[in-house]
């Protein structure tokens, strides 16, 4: 792999950053470091580093992986992949409903971290060469900017998560399409999310609410009962 791609690793920790900067940079990464979890939210938000993937522990002081993740994905979906030593499947399924992509346990086998990695970054890949994107413009005034990653109700922006972007994004694009939740949940959080299919209802929820604030007048994802979502 050409140095075209940037990680960042966060974990307070310097010998485990530097021996992940090993790792990555033998692989052909760029690699970018952050000890904290204000840190990496700050390299995420402020600055105009790009990053393609962040390895992120849990156990930090201050703030942990958990708060942290959830941060970044208010603002991003940059693939994140949970890189710790807490083993618990309360923890993985933390993780994962927070908005991880992926959860490694600490010690792991530096070829098993680098095949996840590149497995998420395809994952990324793929889903950016399948978008559309041209907006999506409905009769009520709703529209859609996949490129952008924007939300309008006339003139009225409409401030959705990463994920409740993606979500609606795939509802819209295939109207009248009935997806189930186990659907949604696979093509929006992948088919290794260990999450329940309760994610999508409050992500859906959230969506309906952030609309009606905005000002759209009829609901436009129609709930199919005992089997998922549509939208029309």
């Amino acid at each position: 792999m050409k140095l075209d791609r940037t990680i960042l690793v966060v974990d307070d920790e310097w010998n485990m950053r530097h021996l992940l900067s090993i790792y990555l940079k033998g692989d052909g990464f760029a690699v970018s470091e952050a000890s904290t979890g204000q840190e990496a939210i700050s390299k995420i938000i402020d600055s105009k580093d790009d990053y393609d993937l962040i390895i992120l522990d849990i156990m930090m002081p201050n703030q942990d992986g958990f708060e942290v993740c959830k941060v970044i994905r208010e603002h991003s979906d940059i693939p994140i992949l949970i890189l710790s030593a807490r083993k618990e499947l309360q923890d993985r399924v933390e993780g994962l409903n927070l908005g991880a992509d992926d959860y490694l346990t600490k010690p792991f086998e530096p070829e098993e971290l680098l095949a996840r990695i590149h497995a998420l970054l395809r994952r990324a890949t793929n889903k950016r060469s399948v978008q559309d994107s041209s907006e999506l413009l409905f009769e009520d005034g709703l529209k859609i900017d996949y490129t952008h990653r924007t939300v309008y109700i006339g003139k009225q922006p409409v401030e959705l998560t990463a994920k409740e972007f993606e979500l609606f994004y795939k509802l819209a694009s295939s109207p009248s399409r009935v997806f189930t939740r186990d659907d949604l949940l696979s093509l929006i959080w992948g088919e290794d999310y260990l999450g329940a299919e309760r994610t999508v209802d409050s992500h859906i929820k959230n969506i309906r609410s952030k609309l009606y604030a905005a000002g759209l007048l009829h609901n436009r994802i129609a709930t199919v009962w005992g089997v998922g979502y549509k939208f029309i």
